[in-house]
């Protein structure tokens, strides 16, 4: 089994890959992989799995520059000697989030205030689509959603059939990664986001899958270790600075 940092990326890049796929496009030239989707914000993202150098580095600025969309380059910082700061005449940095893990070993109580569906229909779709930028300020397209959702379940969540919120479930080998659990801004404060979780991480107990894996805003991350979950390490994302 590969330590659950790989896993954590290994799911985040999967979703990525499969949304190229499916949707858009996905390369990988040399060590630098990439997933575009025209007319969304998502995901948008250049990475490399392995030790980053300055060769690597200057083939990723290279193929950003050449890009006719904006990338993202998430940078995590697993490895022990490699290039940790990003020239700052050519990177911007955009936001940071922390990878995180939990083992899967107890199921958790429930308040069983919500109601979940996941997203089949086209209405569902439209409704998914409309809501998940008042919980980010992005965009993920209908596109998206339409042409994935057989093999990625993104969920609406519900209190008295008043919308509640979103996420995305993903599993992939020895764990599933939770992504996208957003609540909509009238709706926060009432410990939506943590029922989510719960929800969502006994599903996986029930799947018998061992690990949970997710990206942490800072915003985010108080939940998520209320719940038990570690902090394991960050990712700061880039894109090019203006010229």
């Amino acid at each position: 089994m590969k330590n659950i940092n790989e896993l954590n990326i290994a799911n985040l890049t999967a979703l990525w890959t499969k949304v190229g796929r499916l949707v858009g496009n996905y390369s990988k030239v040399n060590a630098c992989e990439s997933s575009v989707v025209n007319h969304s914000q998502w995901p948008n993202k250049i990475w490399i799995k392995e030790e980053l150098n300055t060769k690597l580095l200057d083939q990723l600025t290279e193929q950003m520059v050449a890009s006719k969309i904006d990338l993202v380059f998430p940078h995590w910082n697993i490895y022990s000697d490699e290039i940790k700061d990003l020239a700052p005449d050519t990177f911007i940095q955009k936001s940071e989030q922390t990878g995180m893990s939990l083992k899967l070993d107890q199921a958790f109580e429930l308040s069983n205030s919500l109601n979940f569906k996941r997203v089949s229909q086209k209405e569902e779709v439209k409704l998914w689509t409309s809501i998940y930028p008042k919980c980010f300020g992005y965009v993920i397209s209908e596109e998206i959603l339409s042409k994935t959702k057989d093999e990625i379940a993104f969920y609406l969540f519900y209190a008295n059939d008043e919308l509640v919120g979103t996420a995305i479930y993903f599993p992939t080998n020895e764990v599933v990664g939770i992504h996208g659990v957003g609540i909509i801004p009238e709706m926060r404060k009432k410990g939506f986001a943590e029922e989510i979780m719960k929800i969502l991480l006994n599903k996986a107990i029930s799947e018998s899958i061992s690990y949970a894996t997710l990206q942490a805003s800072p915003l985010g991350k108080g939940i998520y270790k209320r719940l038990g979950f570690t902090e394991d390490f960050t990712i700061k994302n880039y894109g090019l600075k203006a010229i």
